[in-house]
Parts: structure tokens; C-alpha cells; sequence
């Protein structure tokens, strides 16, 4: 049996969900990655993969032109099952016209609440600059980033044959199956890591303490407390690495803030990097911090980050957020969100106690591997795409 994964746009992020989909289910299944670039290259962080076979679309924002791509998508479809990654007219609304007009089954994934994500972003606005993007949402209708493909796609998810999500809240919300964020933990394991060696190859002295940020930023993160958090500490052994920085705005914002707030030696900042270098930049830190706020974009989100920081057995602090509190149960530390003093405590707590703080790693690895690897991810999906058959 074939699965066609379909991803809503190559040079997003969310090609990250639809890797992971096809990189666990390609352990059983022949399987191919279908979707269109919109911007004019691959998304950075998976850019020169050859694992997975991929078939690119080119992306054509304008919602006239929304036909001919998904027409080209829709030629370059071969499998027997559909696996759309999002609810977005560019995958799962492609997937819908495979399953009607040709009878393939059709199973959905949704990683992400997208509604949550347009109406935290509409709350910020002004009336006039509501009714602008309403209106630019309608030209490039058929963009991931569309208020009005977001709202379809969510009307019509009950049209799939299955549904998986990636945390409770989802489910709550759709129904469906939970399929975490799972990592290969044969991968991503310290033991394989010299942490000295690299720490070298960095330059990072042994006596600093490297407290890890590794992600896309975005405002919903929390990047500005933690670096908040980090100027209240007085400790200079703490050294803050930042890791996903990128051209965009918000990055800038990022970095402004680092340098109002931090000295040159207090902050290491790198940009994107490949999915295979992960675990050398995980391997040299003390503490990976995920400071997620809690609003409308978070609440159905679970950060990936969490299972790479727990696979490479890493002390973590993350904040009560969708399901960050149960994963971290027994194997990690959670602070209330949008609270720097709280954070700093907890930050200086876990750098003062490294015999604690490394059990607590080894203990979120072992969990990572039980329920969180890609094996454990496996057993779930073979049960749903083995009906297909």
C-alpha cells in the first residue's frame, strides 16, 4: 500500500508534522510527501532531506489561480490512502476531491487549533484592520494562512474517514486519535553525542551554564520572558542560547530585545538549523526552558521541542500549557506562564541542583522512549492505516 502525505505548503514549518508522519509510516508503507512551495525554496530546517520522496507544487497565493494548483497537486497524487497533514484547502481540501471523485480513503491530521491562531491574531487588531485582512484572507483564499481557509477546513473535517491530532485539546475538539509529536530517540540519543567536544566546537567554556531556547519564533512562545527571566538572574556562569532565528520581523524584535536587556557575553543566538543537528545543539545545554504563553494560539498547541529536549535526556522547565503539564509529569518542571520572576526561580533551582536535574532527565528520556518515540507512534498509526489495506 502507497500513502500520499499532502502538506498545505513545503516552505512553512508545517512540513515539519507531515515529515515526522511519513518518516514513521515509511518504516511499513511506500509513501510520498504532495504539496506546493508558496515561497521559492524548501522550509530551511528540512531543505536537503532525501529521505522522503517529495512532490513539489509550485505555490500560487492568488485564490484565481487556486484551481490549476490543485489540479497539479491532484496529477502528482499516487497513493492508495490520503493522509492530509492540516485541515487547508492545499491539503486536506485536495484530499476531500481525491476521496469523492476516486473513493480513496481519506484520514486528517491536525496538529494545531488554526482557528486559535487567526482569532488570537484578529484580537490584536483594529476594526479597519480586521475588515483588511478579512479581505486579503478572501484574495489568498487558498493560502495556510487565510482566516477563511482555516474556518472551511475545520467545518469540513467530519468528511474524513479518520481523524489523528496531536494533544488532548484537539481531541476534545474533533475527536479522533492522539498522535504525539514523536522523536526517533535511536536518533536522538546523548549517548552517541560527545557534549565536551562540541561544547569546544562551539566555544563555550565548560563552567558556563547554557540555558536553551530551540524553536520558530513567535510571539506566543515567550522568548521575551525568558530573556526577561535571565536579566533578573545575577548568576554569570548562565549563558542563554537561542536557536531558529530567522529575517523575519519578529526575530529582529528578538534580537533588539537581547541586546537591550542582555550583555555579549549573557546570549548566543543561531539561526535555522537542520533537523539532523538538533541533538548537537541540545547535547551542549544545562536546562531547555519552552515558555509558551497561554492564549488562544497555545491551547491547542503542543511544542515538538519538548519530545527532541526529552529524547536527548535534558532537564526541562516549561510553562502550564495545553498538555506540557502530563508530559512533564514525574519528569520535568512547570511554572505558571508570562511570570519571569517565577521562571528565574526556577531556572536558578535546576542549575543549582544538577544531580536532581539530570535524574529528572534521564527520567523524561525513558518516558520519551515508552510514549513518546517513534516506535510508540508506530503501533498507533499501523492501527489506523492498517484498515485500509
Amino acid at each position: 500500500m502507497k500513502i500520499s502525505i499532502l502538506t498545505p505548503d513545503l516552505s512553512h514549518n508545517c512540513f515539519g508534522r507531515a515529515y515526522l508522519l511519513a518518516k514513521v509510516l515509511q518504516r511499513r508503507y511506500e509513501v510520498e510527501i504532495v504539496g506546493p512551495c508558496f515561497q521559492s525554496k524548501i522550509w530551511e530546517p528540512l531543505a536537503r532531506q532525501d529521505e522522503v520522496k517529495l512532490k513539489i507544487v509550485p505555490g500560487y497565493p492568488p485564490f484565481y489561480q487556486s484551481v490549476w494548483q490543485m489540479k497539479a497537486i491532484l496529477k502528482d497524487i499516487s497513493g492508495d490512502v490520503i493522509y492530509a497533514s492540516k485541515p487547508l484547502l492545499t491539503s486536506y481540501g485536495v484530499g476531500l476531491t481525491e476521496k469523492f471523485f476516486h473513493q480513496k480513503p481519506l484520514v486528517v491530521d491536525i496538529d494545531d487549533w488554526q482557528m486559535g491562531f487567526q482569532k488570537e491574531a484578529l484580537e490584536a487588531l483594529s476594526p479597519m484592520r480586521k475588515l483588511k485582512r478579512f479581505a486579503s484572507s478572501t484574495l489568498y483564499f487558498n493560502s495556510p494562512g487565510s482566516y477563511w481557509n482555516s474556518l472551511l477546513g475545520e467545518r469540513l473535517v467530519g468528511f474524513a474517514d479518520e481523524i489523528t491530532v496531536s494533544n488532548n485539546f484537539l481531541k476534545d475538539k474533533f475527536g479522533g486519535t492522539i498522535v504525539w509529536h514523536g522523536r526517533d530517540t535511536n536518533a536522538f540519543d546523548p549517548k552517541k553525542f560527545d557534549g565536551n567536544h562540541l561544547r569546544d566546537k562551539f566555544g563555550i567554556p565548560e563552567d558556563r551554564k547554557v540555558v536553551m531556547f530551540f524553536g520558530t519564533p513567535r510571539p506566543y512562545k515567550g522568548i521575551e520572558g525568558l530573556i526577561e527571566a535571565i536579566s533578573l538572574l545575577k548568576d554569570s556562569r548562565i549563558l542563554l542560547i537561542l536557536i531558529g532565528l530567522g529575517a523575519d520581523s519578529y526575530s529582529s524584535k528578538v534580537e533588539a530585545l537581547i541586546r537591550n536587556k542582555l550583555s555579549d557575553k549573557q546570549a548566543r543566538l543561531f539561526g535555522l538549523q537542520p533537523f539532523k543537528k538538533i541533538p548537537e545543539f541540545l547535547v551542549i545545554s544545562d536546562l531547555v526552558v519552552i515558555p509558551q504563553r497561554r492564549n488562544l494560539a497555545t491551547i491547542g498547541q503542543v511544542p515538538a521541542k519538548v519530545f527532541d529536549a526529552m529524547a536527548m535526556a535534558k532537564p526541562i522547565i516549561a510553562t502550564r500549557v495545553c498538555d506540557l503539564p502530563e508530559i512533564l509529569d514525574g519528569c520535568g518542571w512547570v511554572v505558571e506562564p508570562e511570570s519571569p520572576e517565577n521562571l528565574a526561580k526556577a531556572i536558578q533551582y535546576v542549575l543549582d541542583h544538577r544531580a536532581e536535574a539530570e535524574e529528572m532527565g534521564w527520567r523524561a528520556r525513558e518516558k520519551c522512549v515508552e510514549r513518546y518515540s517513534w516506535d510508540a507512534m508506530e503501533e498507533i498509526l499501523l492501527d489506523i492505516f492498517r484498515k485500509h489495506e
